[in-house]
């Protein structure tokens, strides 16, 4: 299975962060024109936004592969799917330390067992260093094959403190949805039950208040992980 294609620009120069700055400053300039009372509050936090916003570019310059996002990016919505034991999840599992987003499937030919292989490593190198490593969570996009039973043996051969996630596809589609996550899904007519699923490569940084603060592009390598991990981390607490 092939991911969908990335762009090859280096994240270092996102127009994204430009066009951030440019906004916030032209924002901050019509608060301050305004006199006090709600006028005051804008202002101060536009400066506010400002400032993080040019602390989040400085931040960008030093990050191998991974695209730093403001606070008031996204937020990982409400959520009422199941563990490996098919017992409740919610988003409450996201809350109070970071985490790894991951999102594919248990038939995935190869982007999912490498990228899970991998981030066996990273947290393996991240204790080594004495370093809080982040809580891995993989969110199937494929739950009718993907049951509880299926999940807990496939992210128990990788990692068995790995949080395996399914539930019913409705409210797969809807987290996927609101995280701009994408899955397209491939038929086979000769064997329909061995459809191909299209994923998202990328994997998602959430912070202790279920904000999506960063993403890793693929392809994710261990040193390159860690150190991005770790300037983020130091950056940001």
């Amino acid at each position: 299975m092939s991911a969908p294609k990335r762009s090859s620009s280096p994240t270092r120069a996102l127009p994204m962060v430009a066009v951030a700055l440019a906004a916030l400053a032209a924002g901050a300039f019509v608060a301050l024109r305004g006199g006090g009372g709600a006028a005051s509050d804008v202002a101060v936090d536009t400066a506010r936004s400002t400032a993080e916003a040019a602390e989040l570019e400085t931040l960008q310059a030093t990050l191998e592969r991974s695209q730093i996002l403001p606070t008031n990016f996204r937020t990982v919505p409400p959520f009422a799917l199941r563990d490996v034991d098919g017992e409740s999840l919610s988003e409450a599992v996201l809350e109070g330390r970071w985490s790894l987003m991951f999102f594919g499937y248990t038939n995935c030919p190869d982007v999912c067992p490498l990228t899970l292989s991998v981030m066996k490593d990273v947290v393996t190198e991240l204790e080594r260093r004495e370093v809080e490593p982040m809580q891995v969570l993989f969110v199937t996009v494929d739950p009718v094959r993907d049951t509880a039973a299926k999940m807990k043996e496939y992210v128990a051969f990788f990692d068995e403190d790995f949080v395996g996630v399914t539930g019913e596809l409705d409210d797969i589609h809807t987290l996927t949805r609101e995280l701009g996550i994408v899955a397209a899904f491939t038929a086979n007519d000769e064997h329909p039950e061995a459809y191909v699923v299209d994923h998202t490569a990328a994997m998602l940084l959430v912070d202790p208040e279920r904000r999506v603060r960063a993403k890793f592009s693929a392809p994710h390598e261990l040193d390159t992980i860690v150190a991005d991990y770790v300037a983020i981390r130091t950056a940001l607490n």
